[in-house]
């Protein structure tokens, strides 16, 4: 059984208590029903209902002018004088939020109630002041400890990365934040308004992850910079930094216009087409691999397998391939990622994948082990 429907059975069945014995006049049904209707009303919807059926004496003040301490209300419900507090039941309001009503029936008469800060902005709202210390903040952090990219990933806008150290955390960034507004003697946001004005304005600053793969000319430089401790060291550091990410933009833009070039003239004949190939090694995989492995020690080793990708932006196509322990050169797989495997594997896939192209250009990862 409905507990409300429970509360108004009990409620009929004892009464109301009052004199007139206001309650034996109603149904169980008709009163739930009608407390459900008023469930379902707006704040302001009910509140005149409410209002429609209070009556309240004339004036605040006596006829001498002196002011009113009590008066005389009256209550309705379906259109029956019943007593307080079965008015509170039907209608399925608390006591204070009827006072309220009744004080403001008093002096507005039946008009909606309006709360008193509307229009009025909050103390703890977050002004244009917070959102620039913050947006500052994390600039200046940026710079400091970022590791700007020379260019925006595949698919985003063109506002290159800034990736900031991955042992670091937006939590501990909040700290640091908190620090220094309580230095500087100004008002901190809380961790959840820092990182929403973090994603809103500057959401080129990420955290890098362990998967991000992170120039380590970049990282070198930006020690290099931070270690520095004369003004005419910092200035140099700095120099050789940003000389760098402009050669690293040229390279970017240089691999960019290959790969446009190979896919554009992938209709034409072979004499007047050129294709574009990009190859590196993956990290090896243990097999057998699985995320959530219930016995770990059941296996006595795993067995490493090494993945070599070759992209053909012509076609567009990649292929893997899939070198085994047993398939590897050298003793005990030392030569895997050297020059003879790679040539091997790279003529194959020229060899078989090749379209009869006159010109091709080809990039490599820069890792030292892969020497052509």
């Amino acid at each position: 059984m409905d507990a409300d429907y429970a509360t108004v059975r009990q409620f009929l069945e004892i009464g109301c208590g009052c004199k007139s014995k206001c309650t034996v006049n109603f149904e169980i049904g008709q009163v739930y029903h009608h407390i459900l209707n008023m469930r379902e009303l707006t704040k302001e919807e009910k509140d005149i209902i409410v209002m429609s059926n209070l009556k309240c004496g004339n004036g605040l003040t006596t006829k001498r002018g002196t002011p009113r301490k009590r008066s005389m209300v009256s209550y309705n419900a379906f259109q029956k004088p019943v007593c307080k507090k079965t008015f509170m039941l039907v209608n399925d309001i608390g006591r204070s939020a009827l006072e309220n009503l009744v004080d403001h029936y008093r002096q507005n008469g039946p008009l909606p109630r309006k709360h008193g800060n509307v229009g009025k902005k909050p103390s703890q709202a977050v002004i244009y002041y917070d959102v620039k210390r913050v947006v500052e903040f994390l600039q200046n952090y940026a710079d400091t400890y970022g590791i700007p990219q020379p260019a925006a990933p595949r698919g985003s806008d063109n506002t290159p990365p800034i990736y900031l150290d991955s042992g670091k955390t937006k939590l501990t960034i909040h700290k640091e934040y908190i620090e220094s507004c309580r230095e500087a003697g100004v008002r901190s946001l809380q961790r959840t308004a820092f990182c929403e004005i973090w994603k809103s304005c500057l959401c080129h600053i990420r955290i890098a992850s362990p998967r991000d793969d992170v120039c380590a000319t970049c990282e070198g430089q930006r020690k290099n910079i931070m270690k520095a401790i004369e003004e005419s060291e910092k200035l140099e550091a700095a120099e050789n930094f940003k000389q760098h990410v402009i050669n690293a933009q040229k390279e970017r833009e240089l691999y960019n216009d290959c790969v446009k070039r190979a896919k554009e003239t992938c209709i034409l004949s072979s004499d007047k087409r050129t294709n574009h190939y990009t190859f590196d090694f993956s990290q090896n995989v243990s097999i057998p691999h699985f995320s959530r492995q219930m016995g770990p020690i059941y296996f006595m080793s795993l067995r490493k397998v090494q993945i070599f990708g070759v992209r053909i932006d012509g076609l567009p196509k990649q292929l893997n391939f899939l070198i085994d322990e047993s398939e590897t050169m050298g003793i005990d797989g030392t030569q895997t990622h050297g020059p003879n495997s790679v040539i091997s594997m790279l003529d194959m896939v020229l060899d078989t994948h090749g379209r009869g192209e006159s010109t091709c250009s080809i990039h490599a990862d820069n890792c030292p082990g892969i020497i052509l």
